[in-house]
């Protein structure tokens, strides 16, 4: 049985890593998936059908391209927000030019998104909106600290959202995971991938929550079984 028939879903950051794996998840359970990513063709996005994926361009830091391309959409049942980027080292070493960088994708990005989501769904009263954040958000780790900032903003405003929408009966979730095995990682040897989470494990818990519309989950963590990495 799929789960999520005559649904229509929006993912950013769906090029790769958790992204691409949720767009997948979400078309498998009958979802029509509009996948968006900066390094996607641009132009105007067809609307893709019952179970299939549709890529698109999109820069989430982009306030105009936002909007342009949220208004081209039908109704909007699913939004999550996947897109990301990071940059690591010790706090001594940092640009702001690269805090800035991601402050920009994972706050402002998921506020413009998010922010738009809300304006289509609030008329209709129905809509999730999921942010991908990181358990970053709540553990310090060294050499994280702009990336850290950038997760904890993004919670921030992901709490204060999920009041907002409550009233429109708009369910909004947090879901960090802990150490998955995405291009996140290329740069940062050190770190045994092979007890990381895998990018389907992870979107495969999000088309739980997704699929449950009688419980709100606000904020969950999910992690690999080794723990913290």
């Amino acid at each position: 049985m799929r789960r999520l028939l005559v649904k229509f879903a929006i993912v950013t950051g769906g090029s790769s890593g958790i992204g691409a794996a949720c767009a997948d998840a979400l078309a498998a359970e009958g979802a029509a998936v509009l996948t968006t990513a900066r390094r996607f063709p641009g132009g105007p996005a067809r609307v893709p059908g019952l179970g299939e994926i549709v890529a698109a361009r999109l820069d989430v830091t982009d306030e105009a391209e936002v909007c342009a391309r949220f208004a081209e959409l039908p109704d909007l049942d699913i939004v999550v927000c996947s897109a990301g980027v990071g940059s690591f080292g010790p706090v001594i070493n940092a640009s702001a030019a690269d805090l800035r960088a991601m402050l920009d994708v994972h706050v402002v990005g998921t506020m413009l998104c998010a922010r738009e989501a809300l304006r289509r769904m609030q008329p209709r009263r129905k809509g999730h909106i999921v942010a991908i954040g990181s358990h970053a958000a709540h553990r310090a780790f060294t050499d994280c600290g702009g990336y850290t900032a950038a997760k904890a903003g993004q919670l921030g405003l992901v709490k204060v959202l999920a009041e907002e929408a409550r009233p429109y009966d708009v369910r909004v979730t947090a879901l960090l995971p802990g150490a998955t095995d995405t291009p996140i990682w290329d740069d940062r040897p050190g770190f045994d991938r092979a007890k990381m989470m895998r990018p389907a494990d992870v979107a495969s818990f999000l088309i739980a929550i997704l699929a449950r519309p009688g419980i709100a989950v606000e904020e969950v963590t999910v992690m690999p079984p080794a723990g913290a990495l």
